[in-house]
Order: C-alpha cells, then structure tokens, then sequence
C-alpha cells in the first residue's frame, strides 16, 4: 500500500508540474509583450539622433524590467 500511494504522489507531482508550463509560458509571453511595447514607447520618445544616450538607457531599463519579471515568472 505504502508504494502504491508513493505513485500517486509522483504522479501528481508531475501533473502539477505539467500544469504549470503553459501558465509560465503565458507569463514570459506577457513579459515579453510588455517589453516590446516599452521599446517602442522609448523609440517613439527618443527619436532625436542627439537623444542617443537617453534611448540606450530608456531600452536598458526595459530589458531589466523584462529580466524581472521573466524571474517572477520562473519562480
């Protein structure tokens, strides 16, 4: 009986995880959604050639909120 139960808990462990794929993969999607649209906003912003510095900035700020919230994601 003991082994029996040990498989049912394996077994759910793994539809649990199997569960959660799609749901992460949602998020990292949205994440990603977010920074494009972050992009363009900062390309819309700085479209000055002499705004070169404040749209390199503006882009790294966005990977970084992209970076945490994939971590947010993955976790």
């Amino acid at each position: 009986m003991k082994y029996g139960l040990t498989i049912s808990r394996s077994t759910l462990l793994l539809f649990g995880f199997l569960a959660l794929l799609p749901a992460r993969a949602g998020c990292i999607s949205d994440c990603r959604d977010e920074y494009d649209s972050e992009v363009d906003s900062c390309r819309a912003q700085y479209d000055d050639p002499d705004d070169a510095d404040d749209l390199r900035q503006c882009i790294d700020n966005a990977k970084d909120e992209y970076d945490d919230c994939v971590h947010e994601c993955k976790s």
